[in-house]
């Protein structure tokens, strides 16, 4: 199981962080379809429970093992749900990859402290695991290195996109 966290300063609200970016369908779409190039479709996001649902293919190069294991491409569902109010919200998540299921795992949690009065920090904590004989080690670094990439793009997109919306 590979264990890390991913932290970037946001230049918005929490409060405004969680309803313009993570609840925010167009959001959503420009990061994961336009920036990303990912495919995107939402299957629920019901702010009022707190539960969002997204089916996510992203694209990425995957090394020959992998690809030898696992096939040309990926896909997973997102599920989450919001917990807490206020400062203490967390949105916490599970990804079930579309291969291998039952032997790949990646969880975490998201918090957005305020940062003074018009920032604050996402910090993302995250869990991969795999236990595909031969390659568990491979994938647990390749996924989360492939994270941390997408969440570095995501945090200079998000910026701009906020500075755009005003």
């Amino acid at each position: 199981m590979r264990k890390f966290t991913v932290r970037h300063q946001i230049a918005c609200t929490p409060d405004r962080f969680w309803e313009a970016i993570l609840w925010d369908p167009a959001f959503n779409q420009a990061l994961y379809g336009d920036l990303l190039g990912y495919g995107y479709s939402v299957r629920k996001n019901d702010i009022e429970n707190g539960v969002r649902e997204a089916t996510i293919t992203p694209k990425v190069d995957l090394p020959g093992p992998i690809k030898k294991v696992i096939g040309e491409s990926i896909g997973f569902d997102e599920n989450g749900r919001m917990e807490g109010e206020g400062d203490a919200r967390v949105y916490r998540f599970h990804v079930v990859p579309h291969t291998f299921s039952n032997k790949i795992s990646v969880r975490g949690h998201m918090e957005v402290p305020p940062l003074g009065a018009d920032k604050c920090h996402r910090i993302v904590h995250f869990e991969v695991g795999c236990t595909i004989f031969g390659i568990g080690k491979l994938v647990e670094t390749f996924a989360s290195k492939e994270v941390e990439r997408s969440y570095d793009q995501s945090a200079e997109f998000t910026n701009s996109y906020l500075a755009r919306q005003g």
